[in-house]
């Protein structure tokens, strides 16, 4: 999610370090075998890539989101660069680390994601109607597509209003376009405060390990749902959408409780928020999901906590068009890791989450990795976790 907002600079230099050439592990499994269950995740160790470093003519950075294919050992990364840089694109990339050492990054490609008509998205500044807010991305092992999301544009201070809805969109590992998924009509951008807010809906989302179907999280309330998150008021509900893959249409909602933002903005006017930035599949009923704060002037600015929630027993809201006031069943959530515990320097803009291969001795691994905003004051950082059953 691109934000603007002033974040106080931050030390890069001791802890930023050069890409370094290698490989995950020796893990040779085409199937990523995924736990059923977290307990908790163990912190391996943190890489960070320099701002603004030059990869094949692109500069990276706007990490949004990261996934595995454990057929070739590799990572495919989305940035969210809608065009103002480079064309809109995603990367793959090597990652060298073990149970004890998290080594390096290695940048092996980019590939420009077309338009549906195979055109390249225009920027904002050259066409504010037609461009594209890149979020989340994952690898298809079926079909060996790619599944990407945008969260759409929602602009009224142009007239006529640029209203471009989110999308959960399939495409060729090229980057040319397979097919959209069914949107909801909730969801739908409009000029008035209705369906989604600008800049909070699709950013994550993950298929289920038996590849039958996909989640995916508004990051934010839809306005019909209630207010947004804020310092000191637990309990904003955003939506989870659960599509039959097969399809690409939605077949269930659940409610989903959002923490309140750590703490007030300073001062208390400036931008806050919080909300859901990442989910990743366990089964059909439960998932890791990602809570990012920020709150502007803070100390710290970034909170990020990882919840295991549970879908058993919640309600399906896909019916009810409006949550304030309903009644329905939220989905639970328990804490696995507040990412603050792991002892890092900083904790910046985490996005995205990815299960990676199995550690030498036979649990799995988890990635994540964080969105800079191509901003100086801001880091790029993958951070290796070993997942504890």
């Amino acid at each position: 999610m691109r934000k603007c907002f002033s974040i106080a600079a931050l030390f890069l230099a001791c802890t930023t370090v050069p890409l370094v050439t290698g490989c995950s592990d020796d893990d040779s499994d085409t199937e990523l075998p995924t736990p059923t269950s977290v307990s908790s995740l163990r912190f391996i160790g943190e890489k960070i890539v320099p701002f603004k470093q030059d990869y094949n003519g692109t500069t990276l950075g706007g990490f949004s989101g990261i996934d595995y294919r454990p057929d070739n050992n590799s990572y495919y990364i989305m940035c969210d660069d809608a065009a103002t840089f480079q064309p809109v694109r995603y990367y793959t990339a090597s990652l060298d680390f073990n149970e004890t050492t998290f080594s390096g990054v290695t940048f092996t490609g980019v590939t420009t994601i077309k338009r549906p008509d195979g055109s390249n998205f225009p920027s904002a500044a050259t066409d504010p109607y037609n461009t594209v807010d890149p979020e989340g991305i994952r690898y298809d092992a079926a079909s060996k597509h790619l599944i990407w999301s945008s969260e759409g544009i929602r602009n009224v201070g142009i007239t006529p209003p640029a209203l471009i809805n989110p999308f959960l969109r399939e495409a060729n590992p090229d980057g040319t376009h397979v097919a959209d998924f069914a949107l909801p009509p909730l969801f739908r951008m409009q000029a008035t405060d209705n369906g989604t807010r600008s800049n909070g809906s699709f950013e994550g989302l993950s298929i289920t390990p038996d590849g039958r179907y996909l989640f995916t999280a508004q990051e934010e309330p839809i306005y019909e749902d209630g207010p947004r998150a804020s310092a000191g008021a637990a309990g904003a509900v955003i939506r989870l959408v659960k599509y039959d893959k097969a399809t690409r249409q939605p077949v269930a909602q659940f409610a989903y409780k959002l923490d309140a933002v750590h703490t007030a903005p300073i001062p208390a006017t400036q931008f806050q928020l919080n909300g859901v930035v990442e989910v990743l599949a366990l089964s059909e009923t439960k998932l890791l999901a990602m809570e990012r704060s920020f709150a502007v002037g803070a100390t710290p600015d970034y909170v990020v906590k990882i919840y295991e929630i549970d879908l058993a027993g919640a309600s399906d809201v896909s019916s009810l068009n409006g949550l304030v006031n309903a009644s329905y069943t939220p989905v639970s959530k328990r804490m696995v890791l507040d990412v603050a515990t792991t002892g890092i320097r900083r904790v910046d803009n985490l996005e995205g989450m990815t299960f990676g291969p199995k550690l030498p001795n036979g649990h799995t691994s988890l990635i994540m990795v964080s969105d800079d905003n191509f901003g100086a004051t801001q880091i790029s950082q993958f951070l290796a976790f070993e997942v504890m059953p």
